[in-house]
């Protein structure tokens, strides 16, 4: 059984990242939750984690 992916919770002013968070979904969520209350005029993103695809292995000889 996989897990669910993970989130990416990140709180912007302006062009600059000043708070960055990975969890759960559940989680995530309730740390946006936090952070729109603590800073409500500034930015906030909750997007899925996204993971590297490195794609099959290369042999190299």
């Amino acid at each position: 059984m996989s897990s669910p992916p993970r989130r990416r919770v990140r709180l912007w002013f302006g062009p600059h990242l000043i708070a960055d968070y990975i969890g759960d979904p559940a989680s995530a969520t309730r740390h946006e939750a936090a952070l729109r209350r603590r800073f409500p005029d500034l930015h906030l993103t909750n997007d899925p984690l996204r993971t590297p695809d490195y794609g099959p292995a290369e042999v190299h000889r």
